[in-house]
């Protein structure tokens, strides 16, 4: 690669000024700052980029950490650089840009020894440092790169972190450098043009690839765009990516936010941690990336297929059966929602019984069974006859998924696959989605813990928070914890019923009693806790639970959700006649604990809400 400069950054003349900074680190650092500073559009009427607060945290925080491959004893330099380029200027700007850099220096060393912003370049820079090779000598480095195996990545990060991070990188430089060409051509500096004509005609690319083999290691940056490309994959050796954006697509449908975390894996998956189940961030990925690439591929070739109305689900297929915990479903089941049959909502995400291997052919369950899987009585025969045709459609979608050994599926049942499940969890956390496994999850805080299973199915919801208990000693301590927890999470939002639902999943018979009498006085709790106690016959004096707490247990008792709004009305009245004050206090009550839901409930049902 021809060499090629940013002319007329004031390299020379700050080197003059500053001699320290001529050494083969320090001139890499004073390179690097004053080109960045430059093209981010510094003002070099002076001679020299002047810095400003601004440019200099941008600097620091995005640019450097971005570009720049320096060894940790290297990394000073960089403030070093700054602080004599802020020197060359008086006034108050100056002091305001000593305090930002000292402001900024922290966030700096850990943006650049955060693994998450290495780049491949970088990465190999620092590998090669630490190897012993000279990053100042061209022949060197690529000596150094002819004696590597394979792409290595540090640990906690994936070979396609690295190649999304370089991707983000390039495009950010190639943006900088542009916008610098363009400005100088729209009004010519006095200090003249930072690329000329012949640069630009070379390619933006081949310019910004000079300066990052400037930045971390001498024909680095051309090695691994060359002979070396192996080591440092790009988009295209990564196709099960498109998956992954699309199972990122339904994880923002259903929660609208990457960070928002899935419930973890049922135990004895592998997905759920372990020895059988390693973090989908471990050291090496490649039979993950195999897999997936395999998985991504059943995929694409369903949804290309013209025969059968589901192929486009298999990426929701394979969401929904992760964000159930990886507990098995049931083909049927799943057919008659998308055929948009009626579905009891407490049996939509119930597990189902995996039946012993038997034969490969799918039959799609009888009448009586539908009738427990959908949690609908009426159906019959016909019903099941029409089903038929739906049901086993999908379950050749299942089927051709499972041609991949990540999905199984045994009579109606259907799911991942131990294996299946980390495939998953890795596409998801590709893509940045939050995916714990079960000790992490059991780790949290109360808070966070009853946050995050507001918003699981029930069966995993309920398995979750047992373990959590469980894992926290099961005593006066962590119900206490877990109490508190409702009392805060939630309140006074649209999303405290479905917080507060997840105190019907709890075994309040295993609560102690110490705990359940801290929670008579809960505005959430109180009411339960109550309830609890005089089952196992002890007395409670009713003054001690809050009026707010009985109001909210009658509103979460009430028929919320689907059926007739008459059993709504009966269970309501019911409930105002033995209410103090009869209705109008019960609904007085009931919207100063929780609005949201009372107007939800009662509003149907023509109710007038204070």
């Amino acid at each position: 690669m021809a060499e090629i400069v940013l002319t007329n950054t004031g390299l020379d003349a700050f080197l003059a000024a500053s001699p320290e900074f001529r050494g083969p680190g320090s001139f890499r650092a004073a390179d690097a700052v004053l080109s960045l500073l430059a093209l981010r559009g510094a003002d070099r009427g002076a001679g020299v980029p002047e810095p400003t607060p601004a440019l200099v945290k941008r600097l620091l925080v995005e640019d450097l950490p971005a570009f720049v491959g320096a060894s940790p004893e290297e990394l000073s330099l960089y403030p070093a650089v700054l602080r004599a380029l802020a020197g060359r200027f008086d006034g108050a700007r100056r002091k305001r840009v000593e305090e930002v850099i000292g402001e900024s220096v922290g966030d700096f060393e850990r943006a650049m020894a955060d693994p998450g912003n290495l780049t491949w370049p970088r990465w190999y820079a620092q590998l090669l440092r630490a190897d012993g090779a000279d990053p100042d000598d061209p022949d060197a480095v690529r000596a150094w790169l002819s004696r590597l195996d394979g792409p290595p990545v540090p640990d906690g990060v994936r070979r396609a972190d690295l190649m999304g991070r370089t991707a983000v990188a390039d495009v950010i430089l190639a943006e900088a450098l542009t916008r610098a060409y363009v400005r100088d051509a729209e009004q010519s500096p006095t200090a003249g043009p930072l690329l000329s004509d012949h640069d630009v005609a070379q390619g933006i690319g081949t310019v910004a690839a000079a300066l990052l083999d400037r930045w971390t290691a001498a024909g680095l940056v051309e090695g691994l765009a060359g002979e070396y490309a192996h080591l440092a994959p790009g988009p295209d050796d990564f196709p099960h990516l498109e998956l992954a954006d699309a199972l990122l697509d339904e994880h923002l449908d259903y929660y609208g936010d990457p960070s928002v975390p899935l419930p973890p894996p049922e135990p004895g998956t592998a997905g759920a941690g372990g020895p059988g189940g390693r973090s989908p961030l471990a050291a090496d990925t490649r039979e993950l990336e195999r897999d997936a690439d395999a998985l991504a591929a059943a995929v694409a070739e369903l949804a290309e297929a013209e025969e059968g109305p589901y192929g486009g689900e298999a990426a929701h297929l394979l969401y929904t059966l992760y964000q159930r915990g990886c507990s098995a479903e049931s083909v049927a089941r799943r057919a008659a929602e998308f055929e948009d049959w009626p579905v009891d909502p407490a049996l939509e995400d119930a597990p189902v019984r995996v039946p012993p291997p038997a034969s490969a052919a799918y039959t799609t369950p009888t009448a009586g069974e539908l009738a427990r899987l959908l949690g609908a009585p009426g159906i019959n025969d016909t019903d099941r006859a029409r089903l038929d045709k739906p049901a086993h459609e999908l379950a050749a979608v299942v089927d051709r998924l499972g041609a991949t050994g990540l999905v199984f599926r045994r009579g109606d049942a259907f799911g991942l696959t131990p294996h299946g499940a980390t495939v998953v969890r890795y596409l998801l956390a590709v893509r940045r989605v939050a995916v714990p496994g079960a000790d992490e999850a059991t780790g949290w805080d109360a808070a966070a813990l009853v946050a995050a299973a507001s918003g699981w199915p029930t069966a995993v919801a309920s398995r979750v928070l047992a373990d959590w208990l469980r894992a926290h000693g099961g005593g006066d301590e962590a119900w206490n914890a877990l109490f508190d927890a409702f009392g805060t999470v939630g309140v006074g939002t649209s999303e405290a019923a479905a917080t507060r639902a997840l105190l019907g999943l709890l075994d309040w018979s295993a609560a102690p009693g110490g705990a359940l009498r801290d929670a008579l006085a809960g505005p959430v709790t109180g009411a339960r806790a109550e309830e609890a106690l005089r089952a196992r016959g002890e007395p409670v004096d009713p003054v001690l639970v809050p009026a707010a707490a009985r109001a909210l247990r009658v509103l979460d008792g009430l028929p919320g959700k689907r059926g007739p709004l008459e059993s709504r009305r009966a269970a309501f009245d019911a409930a105002a006649a033995r209410w103090p004050g009869g209705s109008a206090a019960l609904i007085r009550a009931m919207t100063e604990a929780d609005p949201h839901e009372t107007a939800r409930v009662l509003g149907p049902l023509g109710v007038s809400l204070p």
